[in-house]
């Protein structure tokens, strides 16, 4: 069930946060304002009508951004689970390398999200009976496995010799599998730090993805390690 190995991800994450803090920091904010700012600016431009044409611009702009900012948080946590230090142009070079992968996995979280509210909106509306209470069932699990897999998914692509993103689903996928305890417990300490972040607003501020991508990255490190994949995540203190 590996429980002991799920809690040592757990305060691991919380470790490198802390030690590596005011560098984390400053690229979260850089993640976070990527986006928050070409929002705000389509906002505002949206009631400017001499302008308003700009509006879809720069919200597209800050569509694109995310999933490009966030391959570039991963790319810098990444090194941190390793036990590296890390620069800001680490994080350039990370948004360089993935951008486009981003843009396709961004587009592939939309279409598989549509696919299955299609399928729970569709099948009640049609139909009656348990079998549909069933379906509707199913598709959700579908989606919980989906969105459990994201958290394995830059890490393993990451770690990788040739980034290819349909083996780093394939194997995200399988880990899942393997340990499905392993993976509730990252999904359920995802949700925590996030819900504590949020609530207290500036964890969420400073330091909300950088701890999404230790979580995920540390994960996937303990994984690889203990399946002999990898000697070391980490050169020992």
């Amino acid at each position: 069930m590996m429980i002991r190995e799920a809690m040592g991800v757990f305060w691991q994450t919380l470790k490198d946060t802390w030690e590596e803090l005011y560098a984390l920091a400053i690229v979260n904010l850089v993640w976070l304002f990527a986006t928050l700012i070409p929002v705000s600016i389509a906002y505002f431009l949206a009631g400017v009508p001499s302008v308003l044409w700009l509006s879809p611009v720069f919200l597209l702009a800050a569509i694109a951004l995310f999933p490009m900012t966030s391959a570039g948080m991963y790319v810098v946590t990444n090194r941190v689970a390793h036990g590296k230090t890390f620069h800001f142009s680490d994080f350039v070079d990370g948004v360089k390398t993935y951008w486009w992968r981003s843009l396709l996995w961004f587009l592939g979280n939309i279409v598989f999200a549509l696919l299955v509210y299609a399928n729970l909106v569709f099948y009640p509306s049609q139909f009656e009976g348990t079998w549909v209470v069933l379906i509707g069932g199913f598709w959700l699990a579908v989606f919980a496995f989906w969105v459990t897999m994201q958290i394995y998914f830059w890490p393993l692509l990451i770690e990788q010799e040739v980034p290819r993103m349909l083996l780093a689903w394939r194997n995200a996928a399988y880990l899942v599998l393997a340990n499905p305890f392993y993976a509730f417990f990252m999904v359920s300490f995802s949700i925590v730090l996030f819900a504590v972040s949020a609530a207290l607003t500036l964890p969420l501020v400073f330091v909300g993805m950088a701890l999404m991508g230790l979580l995920g990255n540390n994960a996937v490190l303990t994984l690889l390690e203990k399946f002999g994949i990898i000697e070391e995540a980490r050169p020992k203190p």
